[in-house]
């Protein structure tokens, strides 16, 4: 039971990190290959003023990261496992 729990964080944590890593490669790649057409900025005045914008990035709350962590441990603990053993024993016959 105690490795089936550490197996399922361990396996949550990890698709958490991939998925923070996959977000930082993607916008290094779209910061990267961004091109500024300054020319075209400049044109008119009115395209400028239209386009500021303030305030705050949109994120999401912690609670939703909490939620998911515990629903991807929840999918490992509940259907990935017995699967991954169902295959193992399977294998394993003679």
């Amino acid at each position: 039971m105690v490795k089936t729990i550490r197996n399922a964080l361990l396996f949550a944590a990890a698709v958490h990190i991939l998925y923070i890593i996959a977000q930082v490669v993607s916008g290094m790649l779209l910061t990267m290959r961004h091109v500024p057409k300054i020319i075209d900025a400049y044109s008119s005045k009115q395209v400028m003023e239209s386009q500021v914008s303030f305030g705050l990035a949109a994120s999401l709350p912690g609670w939703l990261y909490t939620l998911t962590f515990a629903g991807t441990a929840a999918l490992y603990a509940f259907v990935l496992q017995p699967l991954l053993r169902r295959w193992a024993n399977r294998r394993n016959r003679p």
